[in-house]
């Protein structure tokens, strides 16, 4: 009885080995793949974070490699003929919270998005004068964080305009003549201000 509970399992893990090293080769694609991506994605954020703020790169990455890992392990099991059904429905189903959750916050995103645009293109910088047709708003670019423009108008008030507005509507510029900040140096400056802790946290 012992004797053959023994060549089955020995039989099992034989049969085990062998489609290990016959799925060998996909699992090495499988593996050089993700790590390709997960490189070309990580370029691709350092790139983006060395010409906005590095705020988010950390995150991001995190959120990349995990996401690669877990699509590499799901890849390697469907490989040997797991039964992943019930994990590709859950998968499914938190793909679809996490597109819910970004049509929530949509106008977050254009407006970061489009910050990212206005520091390639650079419609404008700090100190230029701006003036939207429609609505009629008039002032100085004293400031530029991620969701918001800040003019100064002329009695003083200062005046948010989103971001993405700026894709939007007609703009007429005045370049300034005393701005020694670009946008890229005043969206640093902002964000570190944020992560910086106030006295009265302490």
């Amino acid at each position: 009885m012992i004797l053959g509970v023994k060549e089955e399992t020995w039989q099992a893990l034989q049969e085990v080995a062998a489609a290990t090293v016959r799925e060998l080769p996909t699992v090495v694609v499988i593996l050089v793949v993700a790590f390709l991506l997960n490189a070309a994605i990580r370029r691709s954020i350092d790139f983006l974070a060395a010409r906005t703020s590095p705020t988010f790169s950390g995150p991001a990455k995190r959120a990349v490699k995990l996401f690669l890992v877990l699509a590499a392990v799901i890849a390697i099991c469907g490989v040997y003929g797991a039964d992943l059904g019930g994990l590709w429905t859950m998968l499914s189903a938190t793909l679809a919270l996490v597109a819910l959750g970004f049509v929530a916050v949509w106008s977050v995103l254009s407006n970061v998005s489009c910050t990212v645009l206005i520091l390639f293109f650079r419609p404008y910088e700090i100190g230029d004068e701006l003036e939207f047709l429609d609505p009629a708003v008039k002032g100085t670019v004293v400031n530029l964080n991620f969701a918001y423009t800040t003019l100064r108008d002329d009695s003083g008030l200062l005046v948010q305009i989103p971001n993405n507005l700026f894709f939007q509507k007609i703009v007429k510029r005045r370049p300034g003549h005393y701005s020694t900040v670009s946008l890229a140096e005043q969206l640093k400056r902002e964000t570190a201000k944020e992560m910086t802790p106030s006295v009265s946290d302490n």
